[in-house]
């Protein structure tokens, strides 16, 4: 998740482990040690940017890594304050290491947690890489945790009031999801289409509108099937079906960073051309949710990257960024609106390859 949640939820393991022994310094080390993990994209300047995909949330992030550091770590915090058993401080690190990489996982990203074992990524999906519902209270209570002393009850209860509600919110978060599941299921069901395999993840900073894609079979060719569901939504699901042709994307099979971009995106992803441009594809993460352009006619995807092939057969990647243009506060006003139920917003604008078929909801099927 974002670094403001992953500091947060250290000093929050901070409080609950060390406030007694060590006051506010239990906090500041949690702040520290739930960021460190992410302090592998410092390593991003020496690496090539496609590879860097490889390297956040890899090594830094596994298991093997987090059990054979934290007793170290711990016994320098030990040695640091002696107060503090060497029992105790790896115990608080291998808490604050843990649940960063167990949110990570939580999100769509993924997270490499059997690194260097296994490059497989695991991620849940059960929540937005940011949200606001899930930091915010988190965030308070370490602040207002800070206002009394050490021994004092009610900074237990609030510690304690923020530990019920981050936990609280992180099932709601698989409920949510498991509902999602089943409404996107019965939507398939209802079209007659076969999902091979389907991804159901919560649009930005909610929990309350999901995102199926789903790998379908349509008129004998591959597919993906798009639908939004939300929990204020009285109207039938509609799936948009997406064509996914592979041909463009025969000359780059081979190269090593296509292969990447593919691992990375767990094979779903679709590639364009553009029309003036026949020596390049732009390949695209399909997982991630496409906002709409200001005027309201582009659908435009967060993970884009431009694959070029050259005369002498050479293939060189770039990050494309579609989405400089577009007033954050305009694609936030889409979005809750959209959460609230405007379907007919949701549905405008084509994808930049062009345009999708929407099917029409069940109950208007001759």
């Amino acid at each position: 998740m974002d670094s403001i949640t992953q500091a947060t939820l250290g000093a929050l393991c901070g409080e609950l482990v060390l406030r007694r022994q060590i006051g506010w310094k239990g906090m500041a080390w949690g702040f520290f040690f739930g960021t460190l993990p992410d302090l592998d994209v410092l390593m991003s300047p020496w690496l090539d940017p496609i590879e860097g995909l490889r390297n956040h949330r890899g090594l830094s992030h596994s298991l093997f890594l987090m059990l054979t550091m934290s007793p170290l770590f711990g016994l320098l915090l030990a040695k640091l304050h002696k107060s503090v058993s060497f029992k105790r401080t790896t115990g608080f690190v291998l808490l604050a290491w843990f649940t960063h990489v167990l949110i990570d996982c939580f999100t769509s990203y993924g997270t490499q947690i059997f690194e260097p074992f296994s490059d497989n990524r695991f991620a849940f999906s059960n929540m937005s890489i940011i949200d606001f519902f899930f930091t915010i209270p988190m965030l308070l209570g370490c602040l207002l945790c800070l206002f009394f002393k050490r021994e004092s009850l009610a900074r237990s209860r609030i510690v304690w009031a923020s530990t019920i509600w981050i936990c609280f919110y992180s099932t709601l978060s698989f409920i949510s999801q498991a509902m999602a599941k089943h409404h996107f299921r019965e939507a398939l069901q209802a079209q007659g289409v076969e999902a091979d395999k389907l991804e159901v993840s919560p649009t930005l900073t909610n929990i309350i509108l999901w995102r199926m894609l789903a790998k379908v079979e349509y008129q004998g060719k591959d597919a993906y099937a798009i639908a939004y569901w939300s929990h204020f939504d009285t109207q039938p699901i509609q799936v948009e079906i997406v064509s996914n042709p592979h041909k463009l994307a025969e000359p780059f099979l081979e190269n090593k960073s296509f292969q990447t971009l593919d691992w990375f995106s767990k094979g779903y992803w679709r590639v364009f051309q553009d029309q003036n441009d026949s020596e390049s594809i732009y390949f695209v993460d399909m997982r991630f949710e496409g906002i709409l352009n200001d005027e309201g006619t582009v659908k435009l995807p967060p993970f884009i990257w431009k694959l070029n092939l050259d005369d002498q057969g050479k293939i060189t990647s770039q990050r494309a960024n579609l989405r400089s243009g577009v007033d954050p506060k305009r694609a936030v006003g889409r979005l809750q609106r959209r959460i609230m139920g405007d379907k007919l917003l949701w549905r405008r604008g084509q994808w930049p390859w062009g345009p999708s078929e929407l099917l029409p909801p069940p109950n208007t099927q001759q």
